[in-house]
């Protein structure tokens, strides 16, 4: 599991996501890191591989939501929760994802500059980000 966890380049992101187990309400869960094959997110909640889920991310416009299938899961080693690991089902995801990842980028920086004690807009945060960042984003 440990090769097709790294088939892609992971972006650690904090950011607050949906899971939907099937025919279940919402969980809200931090997302840990995102890649165009899959996510990882913490949970207090054990989740079995193979399981299907639908992860929604609320962030962007129109939000994110695709379907999803758990490749691994991992206890913290204080005991409390889970970190857990899962797959996009479809290819058109892939292309997706690009989008979502730099709208989360953004928002962290966002966050990041409002602990500095700058509270910019998400318009202010973008420009900024993608003059400072944009142009490496694509080569990770």
């Amino acid at each position: 599991m440990d090769d097709e966890r790294r088939q892609y380049y992971r972006h650690p992101i904090d950011i607050p996501i949906q899971v939907y187990p099937q025919h279940e309400s919402a969980e809200y869960a931090p997302m840990s890191d995102l890649s165009e094959g899959g996510l990882s997110f913490q949970t207090n909640v054990f989740i079995e591989a193979g399981k299907v889920l639908r992860v929604r991310i609320p962030y962007v416009d129109p939000p994110f939501d695709a379907p999803c299938v758990v490749c691994w899961q991992r206890p913290f080693e204080n005991g409390k929760g889970f970190e857990v690991g899962v797959m996009f089902r479809d290819e058109e995801t892939a292309f997706r994802i690009k989008m979502v990842q730099q709208v989360c980028h953004i928002k962290n920086y966002q966050k990041q500059q409002s602990k500095e004690g700058r509270n910019i807009s998400f318009e202010e945060a973008s420009l900024e980000w993608i003059g400072k960042f944009a142009a490496d984003f694509g080569r990770a």
